[in-house]
């Protein structure tokens, strides 16, 4: 067996840069696709999909992160067939999962559900986090917009996740919104055209 030639607070310092990167990485990432989206310079590769099979994939994608906080991702809802961009649409899933982790208790719990509404597809994102005042429930879907949890110093989102959610729904003719009480958890919902049943 090989030795470590690594110190447990090496490997630490390491895997802490390893992960600096990864974010920093995300957020130039993001900014580019939002000022894309907002240039109408992204377009959608729009097919027939089963929505939910993509919740449960973006699901799987975040596993890990969720695992680390000891958190559960539960998928509800029947499949519901959506004219949507794949791609896109589970990058909206991750960044609203992305932002429930790093919001919810140790032990907590996320929901998503998945209904047909008709002509739409209705998606919630539920968790048990510290919850949003109603005044920014619309400032946070804005390029940088934050709101700062003063009892837990932490800022809410990165001000370019929500964004691109936003961003992105709507390019797909849908909506976005959050419904959230402080102390009681926070539910993001977004709608997307339905587009029959996919076999």
């Amino acid at each position: 067996m090989e030795k470590d030639l690594f110190s447990p607070d090496q490997r630490q310092v390491a895997a802490t840069g390893r992960n600096s990167c990864h974010v920093l990485s995300e957020m130039v990432s993001s900014l580019l696709d939002v000022s894309r989206m907002e240039a109408g310079q992204m377009p959608l590769n729009r097919v027939l999909c089963d929505i939910r099979d993509i919740a449960q994939k973006a699901a799987e994608s975040v596993a890990v992160l969720a695992q680390e906080n000891a958190l559960t991702i539960r998928v509800t809802g029947d499949s519901a067939g959506g004219v949507v961009d794949r791609d896109i649409t589970h990058r909206i899933f991750v960044n609203l999962l992305g932002n429930a982790i790093k919001f919810s208790p140790q032990g907590g719990a996320i929901g998503i559900e998945i209904s047909s509404t008709g002509e739409t597809v209705r998606v919630t994102v539920t968790d048990q986090g510290p919850g949003i005042p109603p005044e920014y429930h619309q400032r946070i879907f804005e390029k940088f917009g934050q709101v700062k949890l003063c009892e837990e110093n932490k800022k809410y989102s990165t001000g370019l996740g929500l964004t691109f959610c936003k961003l992105a729904v709507e390019a797909h003719g849908g909506r976005i919104g959050l419904e959230s009480r402080v102390g009681q958890g926070s539910t993001f919902w977004f709608t997307l055209p339905a587009g029959g049943k996919k076999e």
